[in-house]
């Protein structure tokens, strides 16, 4: 079956449909590609309620910044708005923007520039609650997330992940309760930058793969580390022993990712030894049983 280039290997639709393939099950892939001029007009025109003539000039910026992948096309015009260069004008009961201040801002933004502003907009507790997801990867439990959250203030979390120069926190600010987490839920699903598993209530996946890599970048590169590791910690601390099977390799993959930061001490460095043991173990329990 064909895969997208745009999806590598070891995403998790690639490999679900491996796992799908190795088991018999027929597959049929259909080949979408991105939007042309016509379809990005027309889904302007659409949201806004206007005539296709009216929003071409607007359409045609956009589509030439995103090439017409859907996903962008979204992610920009929602960026306009944020951005308040697309306004409603209740005056005249319409929309309205400047063609060349839009055609500005896009000549100087990308993608990953776009959600890297859009999340830097979102409130403290919610940029902390998306910075931590992004290191349990594309698809993870809120379970997870609420236990990291509830084992980390908001001014530890934000030590662990954020520049050095910031305002104090208030009381109220450096809550990091399960109730809190609620509304950050809220407000990620509500932006579009999550979804909820339909199957499943506690599991959660980025709405694309970029904005996983934004919010990820949020976090300074001198501290990723760091803050992945303690993540591990935490994780390796709170799961019980069916959850910490069940999310193994995400755990050792935190936690060796502070191995340079682990102190000389040589049962902390066992204990970790003895963990990748434990996922060395499990793959090779998982590829016995596909070929088998």
């Amino acid at each position: 079956m064909y895969i997208s280039r745009l999806i590598h290997r070891t995403h998790p639709l690639a490999l679900q449909i491996r796992e799908k393939e190795q088991t018999g099950i027929d597959l049929t892939s259909i080949e979408i590609g991105n939007l042309t001029l016509e379809n990005v007009t027309s889904l302007i025109a659409e949201a806004l309620d206007m005539d296709d003539d009216t929003v071409k000039n607007l359409a045609t910026i956009v589509h030439k910044k995103t090439s017409g992948n859907a996903f962008f096309v979204l992610m920009f015009l929602r960026s306009l708005h944020d951005e308040e260069l697309l306004t409603y004008n209740f005056g005249i009961m319409k929309w309205t923007w400047d063609d060349d201040t839009v055609n500005a801002m896009l000549a100087t933004e990308n993608v990953a520039t776009v959600l890297i502003n859009k999340l830097k907009r979102l409130n403290t507790r919610t940029q902390n609650v998306v910075k931590v997801a992004s290191c349990l990867g594309a698809k993870f439990s809120l379970s997870a997330v609420a236990a990291i959250t509830d084992n980390l203030r908001t001014s530890e979390l934000r030590r662990l992940s954020s520049i050095e120069q910031m305002p104090p926190l208030t009381e109220d600010e450096d809550d990091n309760t399960t109730s809190n987490l609620g509304s950050s839920l809220h407000e990620l699903q509500g932006e579009g930058l999550w979804e909820v598993e339909s199957g499943d209530a506690d599991i959660c996946h980025f709405g694309h793969d970029k904005i996983q890599t934004a919010a990820f970048e949020l976090i300074p590169l001198s501290k990723r580390d760091t803050f992945r590791g303690k993540i591990g910690n935490i994780l390796l601390e709170k799961l019980d022993d069916d959850a910490l099977e069940a999310n193994l390799f995400e755990v050792v993959s935190l936690l060796n990712c502070a191995m340079n930061t682990l102190s000389d001490d040589k049962e902390e460095r066992k204990k970790l030894a003895k963990l990748n043991h434990l996922a060395g173990m499990k793959v090779s329990r998982v590829v016995m049983g596909y070929l088998l």
